[in-house]
């Protein structure tokens, strides 16, 4: 049976006028954009908020966000936490691709026999 991990909010911040809901998942698909947006956005309306989401991805911490255009007061901003997180509990997490780098090649002539070549490990 193979297992995966469900996708949460694991953090969140405030962004000039916005507000960030990191995720713990690299990206999330166009699909599970419009499932967030049509479950959502709507909630947002009947919260008195005029503002949508948008997404992006978090270049240093390879973490999908999802952007609510607006800061709301602290009560409203828990509530869409919970809408979120309630619509992305089925979604898996994906998690940026791992691949192996290999540097510092050196070829030597046939008089030494010997090749140097180390692999340094995925960075994260």
């Amino acid at each position: 049976m193979l297992q995966y991990l469900i996708m949460r909010i694991v953090e969140e911040r405030e962004a000039w006028i916005h507000t960030h809901f990191i995720l713990d998942s690299f990206y999330v698909t166009e699909q599970e954009r419009r499932q967030i947006s049509i479950s959502v956005e709507p909630e947002l309306m009947q919260l008195g908020l005029q503002y949508g989401l948008t997404y992006n991805i978090a270049p240093s911490k390879h973490r999908a966000i999802i952007v609510l255009e607006c800061i709301p007061f602290d009560s409203v901003k828990e509530v869409i936490k919970r809408l979120i997180n309630d619509v992305i509990a089925d979604f898996p997490v994906r998690l940026p691709e791992q691949r192996n780098v290999v540097t510092n090649i050196t070829v030597t002539g046939p008089e030494t026999k010997q090749a140097d070549v180390s692999v340094q490990a995925p960075m994260r």
